[in-house]
């Protein structure tokens, strides 16, 4: 197998392995972990020489065929680089956590850094731009769970990093999407080497905004810089990997990666150049300002991310050349960095320096490997980190403008450098040398603090063989700049330079500052205020929830359903009344094509403008109801005269089942309207007016005024070939546009599941037996004690013989409507029904079932709904699935004979919507039409059925009967539901 791939599945592997390894081993896991990363590095290598040796190592299969994505990758220097950080930096963390962390499983830890290393890997070798997306997306989310794992301080910064890096994210997907339209390609490679980059300045910029920006989010840069400091929630082998040496690279990759269509393009180059060290100058006044070194150390990571951005932002051989040096030397020193700030965490058990007592005695390994890290950040030769800032500063003298903008970007960088260094003093003499605080100090485990060093002397060893950087850097560049021909030459030493005059002159106030520390600390703490990114974040969430707060109090108010509703439909009326006059005045409307005049046409307008006008004057819920049923109906009329008998019969069996659900509902409602003033109803009047009027205009301007589009003639000649299937309505609906349908089935199902969620929750203060018995009784006993005497209670209570003919009759209707279900699910594909209709045919055997009982209760068991509503989608998403592996798109229609029969995917697809259909409608009955005390629970149930004889007998007696013996029996069907045995039968 290919090394790309390769990698990538051991990288799976260990994804798909974590479980069980955290499991056996517990924190321990770190150890197999590490050796897959390493094992990944040496499946990679392979890849990576051929990348040296000047080839381009590619590998893909298909992956959606249809829209030509491919799932390829591509090797160039870029990609190797930031592999190897990724795969060798993380088994670095994961060798530190398995001391660092709290013994114990650790499970979320080590799966979701697996999960990241296995997308962070994707992202870099990535040749496809759909790919690419996706997995810079997982990176986001792998970033914010483990921020998030942190506890309940970390939650409010997860979802802070979260915003800041998802914003990001729609800045690339716009980006994905305009490169895929002008260029017509998927590939990274294909798309970066197009034509329209040279061709459309205007584009290109735009482009070029897109990708900065969403760079930005993740390289943290003003004014994306503030979730980085958030993220420091998160635990220090955390910090190390993702926030130091992998995440906030992928914004630096991306930046490479599209360099070569952007070099040239100078919103590219500007943006860039300034945002990166204004990002790196604040970063540095931030991190003085810190007393928490975990803080201190992120704000120097957005500080020194913004010299690398600048780097890119000059596009120079010479400066890829530097950015890429100045990545590799930052995973380096930055990581060993954070995870030393560990080691000092657990020796005593903080990170505030104001609490740190004087460590370089008691830690003296701890403060050599502490001194050399921050000496290569702070750019003291001889440490990697002193060659590549000299090599970011030669490149910002190439800043394109002229040599006064040159040595002006030089001066800039100068100055956050000299940041740099008074922040690196801080970290090295506040965490070790200047503490006062008498704090004991713990031994420090060895192995922890020799996981710690690990990168920080690697990057020391570098120092000694930077002949070695020379072909993985001229590679790197290369791919950042294609046609480039880059000859680096790394060494410690290239003579009298302006860039050796800045650093000198850096060194010489960082001298000052070393002894000067004590004054500066407390000039920068009197400079202390102001706010923080977290501050200003939650400042504009405040601010927006007063905003729509405000907004709401015009519309939220006890009918504000009302005026919801009020608003809406005024809107709707007004933009189709302004788009109707438009295009008339624009004569635009052509002449109707069909005649608009029947005599049916004049009758049912007639007839439902008499029903509308009922509905509108009713004062009875019931009458109201029974007039908007009436609309329904002769709607239905109307569609059949047009010759729609699928549409027909759908709102026919719509209608039907609706009306009865508001009957169920009106059972919780008074049976009369509430008494309005006059300046509603003629508010409601005016209402009506203009939504008719609207309603009106539309109609007659799009009925009947144009011939037959090119999707219909699309359908009506291709539907068989296509599908098998004649019925063109059905065929559209579950093969052609089969993924809408799919998505309103899924919202179908939500919304049976709300309504189970919001009814349930309202239903659990009934859960108490003598609650629901004392309801029982207070129903049952209150007619008889009313002057009408037992005959009427038991005519009202008493409802078995009125339900016993549609009981009988039910008998001859449900087999019949069974079979109709089945006929009309059967023949949809080619004749009038479909699933859908054969669900609402079925759904009203679930109605008269309900009807037909003496007394409100379920249909079904009480979780049939459930499993009905959920089978029904995963149904319908398998049929999706299965077109998807042998068609390779998903909801592929096909269809085959078996003998005589034709079978087609359609009718799978239609047993899904059958049954969330029928489960939707079960959650109504169910719900909707049956009273809290009468929901079926053990014991209660039993209960009822053991006395319904008795109950009707006693309803015989007297009234004296009633009042006396009553009580006694509720007393005993107390006894049985509290105790679960029935009672005696002394009791009766």
């Amino acid at each position: 197998m290919p090394g790309m791939p390769l990698t990538l599945l051991i990288l799976l592997v260990a994804v798909a392995a974590t479980p069980v390894l955290t499991r056996l081993l517990g924190r321990a896991a770190g150890w197999p972990l590490a050796l897959a990363y390493l094992g990944a590095a040496a499946a990679f290598t392979p890849t990576a020489t051929a990348v040296m040796n000047g080839e381009r190592p590619t590998w893909s299969v298909e992956w959606i065929p249809s829209w030509g994505v491919e799932f390829a990758l591509a090797a160039d220097g870029l990609g190797v680089v930031f592999t190897y950080i990724a795969l060798l930096i993380g088994a670095a963390v994961f060798a530190y956590s398995t001391r660092y962390l709290p013994k114990g499983p650790n499970l979320s830890f080590y799966w979701v850094m697996a999960f990241f290393t296995l997308a962070m890997t994707g992202l870099v070798l990535s040749d496809d731009l759909l790919l690419l997306f996706i997995c810079w997306e997982f990176t986001s989310l792998a970033s914010f769970l483990l921020i998030a794992r942190s506890g309940h301080g970390g939650h409010p910064a997860s979802m802070r990093t979260l915003l800041m890096t998802f914003i990001g994210g729609l800045f690339l997907l716009a980006a994905v999407g305009a490169i895929v339209w002008r260029t017509g390609t998927f590939s990274v490679s294909e798309a970066l080497g197009h034509d329209v980059w040279a061709n459309d300045a205007g584009f290109t910029s735009l482009v070029a905004v897109l990708v900065l920006l969403a760079a930005f989010s993740k390289s943290a840069q003003f004014p994306f810089h503030v979730w980085l400091p958030d993220a420091m929630a998160a635990a220090t082998p955390v910090s190390a990997y993702l926030h130091a040496a992998a995440v906030v690279k992928a914004g630096i990759f991306l930046l490479m990666r599209f360099s070569p269509a952007f070099h040239e393009t100078p919103a590219w180059n500007a943006t860039l150049i300034i945002i990166g060290l204004f990002t790196a100058a604040l970063g540095g006044w931030f991190a003085l300002k810190q007393d928490d070194l975990k803080k201190l150390m992120a704000y120097s990571t957005v500080s020194q991310l913004g010299f690398i951005v600048a780097t890119i932002g000059v596009g120079t051989e010479a400066a890829l050349t530097a950015a890429v040096l100045h990545t590799i030397a930052h995973a380096l020193f930055k990581s060993g960095l954070f995870m030393m700030v560990g080691v000092v965490d657990h020796a005593v058990h903080t990170r505030d320096l104001r609490r740190i007592p004087q460590l370089y005695r008691a830690m003296p390994a701890s403060f050599a490997v502490m001194v050399i890290g921050c000496a290569s950040m702070a750019g003291i030769p001889p440490m990697i980190g002193f060659v590549s800032k000299e090599g970011i500063f030669a490149a910002l003298l190439e800043t394109p403008g002229g040599p006064a903008l040159g040595y002006l970007a030089l001066a800039a960088g100068a100055a956050a450098a000299v940041l740099t260094f008074a922040y690196c003093v801080k970290i090295t003499f506040g965490g070790f040398v200047d503490g006062t605080s008498d704090r004991p100090i713990e031994k420090t485990d060895p192995w922890l603090l020799a996981t710690a060093a690990l990168p920080i002397l690697v990057s020391v060893a570098a120092v000694f063989s930077l002949s070695s950087f020379d072909n993985p850097l001229a590679a790197a560049t290369r791919a950042a700049l294609p046609g480039s021909d880059p000859h680096p030459h790394i060494s410690l030493w290239h003579g009298l330079t302006p860039e050796l005059v800045a650093t000198a002159i850096v060194l010489a106030i960082g001298v000052v500052v070393i002894f000067r520390r004590a004054a500066l600390g407390r000039w920068i703490a009197a400079r202390r205020h102001g706010a923080s990114g977290a501050d200003v974040l939650e400042a504009i969430n405040n601010w927006v929830g007063r905003v729509g707060a405000d907004l709401a109090r015009a519309f939220v108010v006890a009918d504000g359903i009302k005026r919801h509703t009020a608003f809406m439909v005024s809107l709707f009326s007004v933009v189709v009344l302004a788009g109707v006059g438009l295009l008339v005045s624009r004569d635009e409307l052509a002449p109707a094509t069909r005649g608009l005049d029947r005599p049916v046409d004049l009758i049912l307008l007639v007839l439902i403008t008499l029903s509308v006008v009922y509905v509108c004057r009713a004062k009875s819920r019931i009458g109201a109801t029974v007039s908007l049923s009436a609309v329904g109906i002769l709607a239905t009329v109307q569609i059949m005269a047009l010759g729609a008998p699928d549409v027909g019969l759908t709102q026919l069996l719509v209608e039907s089942l609706t009306i009865i659900v508001i009957m169920l509902v009106l059972q919780k409602l008074p049976l009369r309207f509430g008494q309005q003033t006059r300046a509603r109803k003629t508010g409601a009047i005016v209402l009506a007016g203009v939504v008719g009027l609207a309603a009106f205009a539309a109609t007659w301007a799009l009925t009947g005024r144009r011939e037959r589009s090119e999707v219909a003639n699309h359908y009506l000649e291709n539907a068989y070939d296509v599908t098998g299937g004649h019925n063109i309505v059905n065929v559209i609906l579950v093969e052609f546009r089969a993924l809408d349908t799919l998505g309103e089935l899924a919202v179908l199902g939500m919304a049976g599941i709300a309504i189970i969620a919001v009814l349930s929750t309202v239903r659990q203060r009934y859960l108490d037996p003598e609650t629901q018995l004392r309801q029982e009784r207070d129903e049952m006993l209150q007619p008889a004690l009313k002057e009408e005497g037992t005959a009427a209670y038991r005519a009202i209570m008493s409802a078995w013989g009125n339900t016993a003919p549609l009981k009988l009759m039910l008998r001859v209707i449900n087999p019949v409507l069974a079979i109709v279900s089945a006929l009309l699910f059967w023949r949809g594909h080619n004749e009038p029904g479909g699933g859908f209709i054969a669900a609402l045919v079925g759904s009203a055997i679930v109605g008269f079932i309900y009807l037909s009982a003496s007394r409100d209760r379920q249909v079904g068991p009480p979780r049939l709904p459930v499993y009905l509503i959920g089978g029904g989608v995963a149904v319908a998403v398998s049929t999706g699935l299965f077109g998807f592996f042998k068609y390779g798109s998903f909801l592929q229609p096909s269809h085959f004979d078996i003998g005589s029969v034709h079978f087609s995917s359609s009718l799978v697809f239609d047993v899904g919507v059958y049954m969330a259909v029928l489960g939707l409608v079960m959650v109504a009955f169910n719900l909707l039409g049956v009273s809290p005390q009468d929901v079926s629970r053990p014991g209660v149930e039993q209960l009822r059925e053991r006395t319904d004889e008795t109950v009707e007998g006693e309803l015989t007696g007297p009234l004296e009967t009633v009042r006396g013996e009553r009580p006694s029996r509720i007393a005993a069907r107390t006894q049985f539901i509290s105790s679960g045995e029935p009672p005696r039968e002394g009791g009766r």
